[in-house]
């Protein structure tokens, strides 16, 4: 009520001053400014009348209402008391009301700048088989987290598999030739960094039973003096074909980039390289996506 009552004597000193308003200026200085001391003394008796009539009012209706609750041995000081505590109940609730309104967008503010923060820091989505084929699909998720989980350097895991040889004769035991690697990497700029990686040469078994594939076990040659002979036994007849491959670093890497392409492509990345440490980068070819992918019949 204050408020108001100070805006409207503002507003009526600007009018009688001339500022928009409609006031006379032919009367002289001195009657301007006595007709402005009477208009501020009218106007500020009217508000403090306006005050103690409101006032009164809001005291009678309290009072009146705590008689009723009391049966009529409540004075009027006491319902000047109970005008007072309710207006400082309602001060108390809508400031507890804007501290609740300062909280809940802080915990706004600070979600969003958390997304903020995870998007600035480029983190890169798992790795997952982008063909069509459910074998192909099993085997490449197999392969990441199987052999994957001997490297924890780098972000995320792109497997490089070199099929030499599959021979799907028996559905209970399908076998998969070749040369199974894997390798993490970290995001920097618009370069895959490789961090960590390993070769695991050696034939998978699959099961195919009722429209679904299932990796049984994988066997990798061992390490060393008994590499060579290990690699007979689980080649076997397809040892010589198979050790070609595995010896050939250029289709190795040409493989490599074709999967991150891949990867790349399927996943909407602005990637167009990788690196090993101390190699140069290597650009990334075209995607290949439709057709790099074989179709299992």
């Amino acid at each position: 009520m204050k408020k108001r009552s100070l805006m409207a004597a503002g507003i009526l000193a600007l009018i009688l001053t001339g500022c928009g308003g409609n006031a006379s200026n032919d009367a002289p200085p001195e009657a301007q400014s006595e007709t402005q001391s009477e208009a501020q003394a009218e106007t500020q008796a009217g508000e403090a009348d306006g005050d103690t009539d409101t006032s009164s009012e809001d005291t009678d209706a309290v009072l009146a209402e705590l008689e009723e609750m009391t049966g009529g041995n409540t004075t009027e000081a006491d319902a000047e008391s109970s005008t007072e505590e309710a207006s400082q109940e309602q001060e108390g609730a809508a400031q507890a009301s804007d501290e609740g309104t300062v909280s809940e967008a802080s915990q706004t503010e600070e979600a969003q700048s958390s997304d903020d923060s995870s998007k600035a820091a480029g983190k890169l989505p798992a790795y997952e088989y982008p063909g069509p084929e459910q074998f192909y699909y099993v085997v490449y998720k197999y392969v990441v987290d199987e052999c994957g989980k001997w490297f924890e350097d780098g972000e995320v895991i792109i497997p490089c598999i070199q099929e030499v040889y599959l021979d799907d004769s028996n559905k209970d035991d399908i076998l998969m030739y070749g040369d199974f690697e894997v390798y993490r990497y970290d995001l920097e700029g618009d370069t895959l960094m490789c961090r960590s990686g390993g070769s695991f040469p050696g034939v998978i078994h699959i099961k195919y039973d009722d429209g679904d594939y299932t990796v049984t076990k994988m066997e990798v040659l061992e390490d060393g003096s008994k590499s060579d002979q290990s690699a007979k036994k689980i080649f076997g007849k397809h040892y010589d074909e198979c050790m070609k491959v595995i010896s050939d670093e250029k289709l190795r890497e040409k493989t490599r980039a074709q999967i991150i392409a891949n990867y790349v492509a399927a996943n909407n990345l602005d990637i167009t390289q990788y690196q090993d440490y101390g190699w140069d980068p290597v650009k990334l070819p075209e995607e290949n996506i439709d057709s790099f992918y074989s179709v299992l019949n």
